[in-house]
């Protein structure tokens, strides 16, 4: 499942220190967003913001300022508050986990914002009002309350992990029956050769080795990787045989 980055908006509500700012628009760009948006902030054109954001800069200058969440928020299909705050409202609740699976297929053709509060006090009643779900992010502590731009790194990541999660996993390439017998045949050639004696019959030193791919789901560039050990041996016998005027088929 991909992701529709440019529907995706995060918006700080009066943000007290640049540093937050700066350190907010990294985050944004590490997880592939841009769109920032600052309600009534501080300001944020300092060395101290451009330092936090650090090859973000683009974030920084990109940035639209409201004087008001219900501006920032007009035009949005779906807005999700984040706060860690026990609040009166029956509105929804989320984990990130949970609100990124929701909101990615939403993004697709919809513009999706996600709101944090001041770093102080966070927001208000009236300010989740105009919300249509709460989310928290679960910590075990008593006051768990991280700092802003952590905050916002962990809904990055969570909605970054959401939209790729199909593409980041990996597709065994299993290797089939055949390929398996062929190299076990490879295996006891070559070891033969060396002068390998099993310490009790071939089939069971065979059964075992097989038992060891087994456990590791062997892939069919792994048995490519024992079919080149193997043919080494062959060479190099190959070549004492040369030295030596003999025949592998003596």
């Amino acid at each position: 499942m991909r992701i529709n980055a440019k529907n995706i908006y995060f918006i700080l509500v009066e943000p007290q220190t640049p540093g937050n700012i700066g350190a907010t628009a990294r985050a944004l760009k590490t997880m592939g967003f841009h769109n920032l948006v600052l309600v009534n902030p501080c300001d944020y054109d300092t060395p101290e913001a451009r330092w936090m954001a650090h090859a973000s800069e683009d974030i920084l200058e990109n940035t639209v300022v409201s004087d008001s969440l219900q501006k920032a928020v007009a035009d949005m299909n779906f807005v999700a508050a984040a706060t860690q705050r026990e609040r009166g409202f029956h509105l929804p609740y989320f984990t990130p986990k949970t609100l990124s699976d929701k909101i990615i297929p939403i993004s697709m053709e919809n513009k999706v914002a996600l709101v944090f509060g001041r770093e102080q006090s966070g927001l208000s009643n009236d300010e989740l009002g105009h919300c249509d779900v709460i989310t928290t992010i679960p910590a075990n502590t008593r006051h768990p309350s991280l700092n802003l731009s952590q905050a916002v790194m962990v809904y990055c990541y969570e909605l970054f992990q959401a939209a790729y999660r199909e593409l980041n996993e990996y597709h065994w390439k299993l290797a089939t029956h055949q390929d398996l017998e062929s190299l076990y045949i490879h295996m006891q050639n070559s070891l033969r050769r060396i002068g390998f004696v099993p310490i009790d019959s071939w089939e069971n030193f065979t059964m075992r080795f097989s038992r060891l791919l087994g456990r590791a789901r062997a892939e069919v560039r792994d048995i490519r990787v024992w079919h080149k050990i193997f043919k080494s041996f062959d060479d190099y016998i190959d070549q004492l045989e040369k030295k030596s005027g003999t025949s592998r088929h003596k």
